[in-house]
């Protein structure tokens, strides 16, 4: 297989955190495959104008987003083999189709090489930890099952809130209690990520954008074959 790098743009750090349990998976028996993981402060939204495109980084994925692509274009065609970038935000109360549209829209005004993959978790991507539910209570084995079993596959219902409500003693609201700040609930939202998505199984998960993520994944790499 051709040597093959791939650059992943994530909104948030315990999404890059969940991601880096899956690539390093992914890539055990891969062979000569190689990717970095960026993270944001943030989705953003994605500027009005991709002609005039500002070198000012707001940490806002989706506004630097064109920014960031234009830039790898350019840096990675001095890289050997194949290269990729795989874009993955949440859609949260978003219509997932028309955003998909307005990201591939603004993709193709750049006029760029690069292949790009957009991929989207619906509605957060706690949706991916909540579709393996064999990590999900090795990872937290006091979870509540009984609740996890309501559960309808990547749902727009709030699912880090539902989430939290599974695993965490006094449900959300109890997190909110005893968490006061945002960056103490985001610390929590990285330990979840790191500890479910060490026990999740790539091949065995319920989550339908979870393994959309997986197949441009494979896709890609098959290509390099």
């Amino acid at each position: 297989m051709d040597y093959t790098y791939i650059e992943i743009l994530i909104e948030d750090i315990s999404g890059a955190s969940l991601v880096e349990e899956i690539m390093k998976k992914f890539i055990r028996d891969k062979g000569d495959v190689a990717y970095r993981i960026h993270s944001f402060k943030g989705i953003g939204r994605i500027p009005l104008n991709t002609n005039r495109i500002s070198d000012i980084k707001t940490g806002r994925l989706l506004n630097d987003l064109p920014m960031y692509l234009k830039g790898m274009d350019t840096s990675l065609k001095s890289v050997p083999g194949r290269t990729a970038i795989f874009v993955i935000i949440d859609c949260d109360n978003e219509d997932c189709v028309q955003l998909k549209q307005r990201m591939v829209s603004m993709y193709q005004s750049l006029a760029i090489e690069i292949q790009v993959f957009f991929c989207i978790a619906i509605e957060e991507m706690e949706a991916w930890l909540l579709g393996d539910r064999d990590a999900l209570c090795k990872a937290y084995p006091d979870a509540k099952r009984s609740l996890l079993q309501k559960y309808k596959q990547d749902s727009i219902i709030g699912t880090w809130e539902f989430l939290a409500d599974v695993i965490y003693k006094g449900g959300s609201a109890g997190l909110k209690r005893d968490f006061s700040s945002y960056y103490e609930i985001g610390g929590f939202k990285i330990e979840c990520a790191k500890k479910i998505g060490q026990y999740m199984d790539l091949h065995n998960n319920c989550s339908p954008s979870f393994h959309y993520f997986m197949k441009k994944l494979n896709d890609f790499i098959k290509a390099s074959i």
